[in-house]
């Protein structure tokens, strides 16, 4: 009993001898010096020359409990060159959240900046935080391995008006890294939408910012590349990198935001400020694609929205990024723009304005491109590529590229390319380009949907397809300095088929004028087939559809199986007839002019019967004289040139009504005669999915009246496409969709009226 008495009396006089833990304070950095604290944890910053240096404060704020404030001594730091830390070693690693503010001045760079300025170490590391929620603020940090390094999954962390890799006069400061953030310090704050919150990153020899398996990070308001001034360059190799971490357990790098909306006055002006990022007069401006060591690209979301990327801060000027604008790679879930006009990133400069490589969810939507930040003036166009998108190894058509309602404008070069599976390009602007849209690549099954594009003034052609199954809707194709749409096969030996231009309603007519050769020209092999189905435009200097882009006639072998157009054997004002391949369909075009460039509108379309005979009828009656043109789609899908004939006076029909004398005396070709079996096979739908259900799968059951028969399947308003029982659909969106079968017979002649059935997938 009385040894443990005496053992308590012993803790308890330790306890009394040994230093309390300083609460938390504030502390005065009064010195340029790099001396350490006499006593860390004393509670006062004092080195052995009696001042309070920067190194010395943050060895008293680790031994504080709660969040300490070091601050700096006006009169001695007042954003002067001389008022620069030289470092000897890596400063304390900040353990203890700290609110270390260095203040704003009128620095030595003639802009307002930070304050206060520490150099070095060489080759070591600046600050380094592991403490959640500390800030650093008003620092101009240079000549270190990485200025500033958030470590061990520190949370967040907060920078504002430092300068990284910039010197207080404004000059070439470099560190290798300017901010680091390591796998799992998530939630940062790297500068603001106010400009007094701004950061700079310049001259870094390595990143600007990396995060590097870091998530949730807002990156706002800031200077990439260009000094701070805003305008002149002053470059880091890359300015941003984002990746995944593969070091250790992995880290995944999810929902970052580059930029943000711009709205009210910030979007009147030209110049970027609010949340606007100036990302430019680097290598790559942003690099997802996780190239390095321990990386991998990044897993998304990522936002990039209403930047400057390849611009100054005026947006008048372009500070040009060499290669890149944005390097996704395999980045998934990439949204670079959005859904409204302030979501808008200015693009310029480089041999690329978006360049990826296989990513996932990728959407890039109302950039601008080659513009400058009154969104009119042409800047500084990419020299390659404005947007140049692989889907390369992705094969579910959910995880796709969406390419829309983007504006470019370019000097040569390619407005849009979209290399393999599934992209839809839909609703974009594309100017001075030398290809507007080109399609390539291996896409297996998914083709590519081009749709409601405007193609203005390409020198070469308009859009240039070498691939299988794209579907090319609504686009207006204006002024190309060749074709309007080019189908070829790749080196003359790879297919190029399936492929479909214009629809079956007006809304899905392609438009191409003035092309300096033909409006559709398709180079392909004998066993590709391509559909053309309605289209008009005029102007064109060479054939409005031309198969072989060797002017009038497809030669024997040649692209669509060899088809040829059909022949009219009558014209009238209100209908036309002919012949053509058995279950072809013919298609009625009325011209305006007699130049083969030319097709006004659609009139009428039919489908030739097993002996080859058809008659279109038309909704109204034509002018006598109308020229009218046809082509044939064959059962395979190839389409033909156009044939023309001119629109004769309806011929008077008998004036002897119920005179059994004036009747035909047997039925006409196109029909059966009395107890013969149809011409046509019909089709039934035996087993259909539920008129309404929540599944996303729906699959069909059908049959032919006709043995032997093939058939064809189209789902909503897509084309009808060859198929086989049982068809089946997956990951369907909600809403009424619309499926139709129907039956091809062994003499090629289709059933006339395709079995359909409705349905609708709800929450």
């Amino acid at each position: 009993m009385v040894c443990a008495a005496l053992a308590v009396l012993a803790c308890g006089l330790v306890a009394l001898l040994a230093p309390a833990a300083a609460s938390a304070t504030e502390i005065i950095v009064n010195s340029t010096g790099d001396q350490a604290d006499e006593t860390p944890g004393s509670g006062g910053c004092k080195t052995s020359l009696a001042t309070c240096t920067l190194r010395a404060a943050i060895e008293e704020a680790n031994f504080a409990v709660g969040t300490d404030e070091v601050l700096f001594n006006p009169f001695i730091f007042s954003g002067e060159l001389v008022d620069t830390i030289a470092l000897g070693s890596a400063l304390p690693t900040i353990t203890d959240t700290l609110f270390l503010e260095g203040h704003r001045c009128a620095t030595a760079a003639g802009v307002p900046g930070p304050c206060v300025g520490v150099s070095g170490p060489s080759g070591g590391f600046a600050l380094r935080v592991e403490a959640d929620n500390t800030w650093i603020r008003g620092l101009a940090i240079t000549g270190a391995l990485t200025g500033i390094s958030v470590i061990n999954g520190t949370t967040g962390f907060v920078a504002q008006y430092d300068w990284l890799g910039v010197k207080l006069d404004g000059t070439n400061g470099a560190n290798n890294t300017g901010i680091f953030l390591d796998p799992g310090s998530n939630s940062a704050t790297i500068g603001g939408v106010l400009p007094t919150v701004r950061n700079v990153f310049a001259y870094n020899n390595n990143e600007g910012l990396d995060l590097e398996g870091a998530s949730s990070a807002q990156i706002r308001g800031n200077y990439f590349g260009v000094a701070p001034d805003g305008s002149s360059q002053a470059a880091n190799n890359k300015n941003i990198e984002i990746t995944d971490s593969t070091a250790g357990a992995g880290f995944k790098a999810m929902n970052n935001e580059i930029g943000g909306g711009l709205g009210g006055e910030e979007l009147g002006t030209p110049a970027c400020d609010g949340a606007c990022d100036v990302i430019s007069g680097a290598s790559n401006g942003i690099d997802l694609s996780g190239s390095g060591p321990n990386e991998a690209p990044a897993s998304g979301p990522t936002a990039i929205h209403g930047n400057y990327i390849g611009l100054d801060a005026t947006g008048t000027a372009a500070v040009p990024n060499s290669n890149a604008g944005i390097l996704v790679g395999k980045a998934a879930k990439t949204t670079i723009g959005g859904p409204g006009s302030s979501d808008a990133n200015h693009i310029n400069g480089g041999v690329f304005g978006v360049v990826t490589g296989g990513a996932p969810d990728l959407m890039i939507a109302r950039n601008l491109v080659g513009l400058g930040g009154d969104g009119t003036t042409v800047i500084a166009p990419p020299t390659g590529q404005a947007l140049s998108v692989s889907s390369v190894g992705i094969t579910d058509v959910e995880e796709t590229a969406t390419i829309v309602e983007n504006t470019i404008s370019m000097a040569g070069g390619v407005g849009i390319v979209a290399h393999s599976t599934g992209a839809a390009v839909v609703g974009n602007q594309i100017s001075g380009s030398a290809e507007g849209i080109s399609i390539y690549g291996d896409n297996g099954t998914i083709g590519n949907l081009i749709a409601d594009n405007t193609i203005e003034g390409a020198e070469e052609n308009g859009i240039v397809i070498e691939n299988n199954l794209n579907e090319l809707l609504g686009n207006g194709i204006f002024g190309s300095g060749l074709a309007g749409i080019r189908i070829e096969s790749p080196g003359g030996v790879l297919p190029a088929t399936g492929n479909v231009i214009g629809g079956d309603v007006a809304s899905d007519d392609n438009v191409i004028s003035g092309s300096g050769g033909d409006g559709i020209e398709i180079e392909t092999l004998e066993e590709d087939e391509n559909e053309v189905a309605r289209n008009h435009g005029q102007g064109n200097a060479g054939l409005f559809i031309d198969l072989g882009g060797n002017g009038p006639g497809n030669q024997p072998g040649g692209p669509n199986g060899g088809i040829q157009p059909p022949t009219f054997a009558t014209s009238f004002q209100s209908s036309a007839g002919g012949t053509a391949q058995p279950g072809a369909t013919i298609r009625v075009f009325r011209k305006a002019v007699a130049e083969a460039g030319e097709l006004e509108s659609f009139l009428s379309e039919a489908v030739a019967d097993g002996s080859g005979n058809w008659k279109a009828t038309y909704p109204a009656a034509t002018p006598v004289g109308t020229i009218v043109a046809a082509t044939q789609t064959s059962v395979a899908g190839g389409t033909s040139e156009l044939s023309t004939a001119t629109a004769a006076i309806d011929p008077v029909p008998p004036k002897c009504p119920g005179d059994p004398t004036c009747l035909p005396s047997s039925p006409p070709a196109s029909q059966p005669s009395a107890g013969s079996p149809p011409l046509a096979p019909q089709t039934s739908i035996l087993k259909t999915p539920k008129a309404r259900s929540a599944k996303t799968t729906a699959k069909f059951k059908f049959k032919s009246s006709v043995s032997g028969s093939s058939f064809q399947c189209k789902l909503d308003k897509g084309k009808f496409k060859k198929c086989r029982s049982p068809q089946t659909y997956k990951k369907l969106k909600l809403g009424k969709h619309v499926f139709q079968v129907r039956a091809v017979g062994p003499t090629g002649l289709a059933d006339t009226t395709p079995a359909k059935r409705k349905f609708t997938i709800t929450d």
